[in-house]
Formats: C-alpha cells, structure tokens, sequence
C-alpha cells in the first residue's frame, strides 16, 4: 500500500481501539504503525497481520503495573507466529 499502513472496520489502531465505523474496505493510513513483534525491525504496514508471515500479531498490552522500589509489571503480546513457549499456548493470555 505505497509503505502506509491499510486497516478495516474492526482491526485495532496502534493505541488499543478498535475501528468502529467506516467501510468495510481497506484504507490507507499515514506511514506509521506498530512494527511486527516477531521481525526485529520488521514492517508497520499489515497490522495486526504481518504481510511477509501472514501471522496475527497484537501490540503488547500492560494489565497491572505497581510502582516501586522493584517494580511489578505484567504485560503481554499475541502472534500468532510464535506458537512454541514455555508455557501451553493460551496461559496468561
């Protein structure tokens, strides 16, 4: 798309909201983005879908963050790429 990103009605922006209203069709946005988490320095055209993999990939969200001397924070991230982790797939988001 001209190295800008494309988003649907229903895809989230870069900030955590979704696309509500809108055609249905794609439509070409400034050339920003969030970059694929699973290519260091990868694309920010495709998202959430990184066009060279086809695999889904979500920003990172932070759910509890406690300030402190050892801060506490828990965040986490979805593609749909990475499917081998410590964990089974699904746990803690």
């Amino acid at each position: 798309m001209s190295g800008k990103p494309a988003a649907r009605q229903g895809d989230m922006t870069q900030y955590g909201g979704s696309i509500v209203q809108g055609s249905a069709g794609v439509r070409i946005g400034a050339p920003t983005g969030v970059a694929c988490s699973v290519c260091p320095g990868g694309v920010t055209s495709g998202h959430p879908v990184n066009p060279l993999l086809g695999a889904k990939v979500l920003p990172g969200e932070t759910d509890i963050a406690l300030p402190g001397p050892l801060p506490f924070i828990l965040s986490r991230t979805y593609s749909s790429y990475r499917t081998k982790t410590p964990a089974p797939v699904g746990s803690l988001g």
